[in-house]
């Protein structure tokens, strides 16, 4: 298979006279000093307009999310998911909820984002290791990474309704669903490969090799393509969603880990190389176009939402590290809890 191959888009006035002399200068220096205020206070209102919202971090070793205002860069709050390994975040898609999988109890505990309370600890099945929720908002489905099946809650009623059968343990597989959600892509890290299920039937309609430890991945927003990473090795792959089939890979680096997609460029966190690898196309074809040195064994990643910034969790230091997407640097350590392996924002 080639390293490149081609890549769908996911995308594709009137002046003022002042007199001369003492009262010209003093005049010119009040005006001078009125229009740098005003300039200070746009300049204050666009960066907070830049950033907004909130980030939200899963620290697996303490057990907790941390909830963090990008324009401060600091820890404002600290959740209690009322469980342990906390590992997997995802928003409802109103973002008034915040849903987290704590593995070690096997649940799925609901936040509601108003208050920072957690109204609801849901059993799920053992393992549980990542969650997505459907498009409309009246769904999340567990991956139990110890049991043969998908777990399906009501966001409404918060409790579980249902089960999609896989067949045998995955292990610490990953879930996304299509934008119609018709469809959901679930990562079998002991198969190396990904399930296609259809979402009516909840049954298991193919299933396509990928390679060694495949576990995070990513739907382009027209529905087209699933990009994902195999952790078990050095490349990142694509799968063509109305086909079922394997469109190509490329080599990225040691560790790929987490992946977000801004614009047509893809972002994805190297734990073994300490890196973000910056895979873009030129010409139709796809390859690495830089690299962003990050430290501490990056993990999750995810964008603000207004693309202009990249939220990266540093599991091996504890800490969240912004990345400005124009300069392509790290502009910002946050410190959070112990092992941070998520990331999400808020508007």
């Amino acid at each position: 298979m080639e390293d490149t191959y081609p890549l769908l888009r996911v995308w594709v006035g009137h002046g003022a006279t002042v007199g001369s002399g003492t009262r010209g200068i003093a005049a010119i220096m009040t005006v001078a000093r009125m229009l740098l205020v005003l300039m200070l206070v746009v300049l204050g209102l666009g960066l907070r307009a830049e950033a907004g919202g909130r980030v939200y971090t899963a620290n697996m070793e303490s057990g907790t999310i941390s909830v963090i205002d990008p324009d401060s860069m600091k820890v404002i709050a600290t959740i209690d998911p009322l469980g342990h390994r906390t590992h997997g975040l995802l928003l409802s898609p109103d973002q008034s909820k915040l849903f987290a999988t704590n593995m070690h109890n096997g649940t799925l505990a609901v936040v509601d984002i108003a208050s920072g309370e957690v109204i609801g600890t849901i059993p799920t099945g053992k393992m549980a290791h990542s969650a997505a929720v459907t498009p409309d908002g009246k769904q999340v489905w567990v991956v139990n990474g110890a049991e043969e099946f998908l777990t399906v809650v009501d966001v409404s009623l918060l409790k579980v309704v249902g089960r999609v059968p896989l067949g045998q343990i995955i292990g610490a597989g990953y879930i996304r669903f299509s934008p119609d959600g018709m469809r959901a892509f679930v990562t079998r890290p002991t198969l190396g490969a990904v399930s296609v299920i259809d979402v009516p039937s909840k049954r298991v309609v193919a299933t396509v090799e990928v390679g060694k430890r495949p576990t995070f991945i990513q739907v382009t927003s027209d529905g087209r393509k699933v990009w994902g990473t195999d952790t078990g090795g050095d490349e990142i792959y694509a799968l063509d969603v109305a086909n079922s089939t394997l469109l190509g890979k490329l080599t990225v680096g040691r560790g790929p880990n987490h992946l977000a997609i801004v614009g047509n460029t893809l972002y994805v966190t190297l734990g073994e190389t300490n890196e973000v690898a910056v895979v873009g196309d030129a010409d139709g074809q796809v390859s690495v176009k830089g690299r962003i040195k990050v430290g501490g064994r990056p993990s999750g990643i995810w964008p603000s939402p207004d693309g202009k910034r990249l939220y990266v969790a540093g599991e091996g230091t504890n800490d969240l590290h912004v990345i400005d997407i124009a300069l392509q640097k790290v502009v910002g350590t946050v410190p959070v809890g112990r092992r941070p392996v998520a990331v999400v924002t808020a508007r």
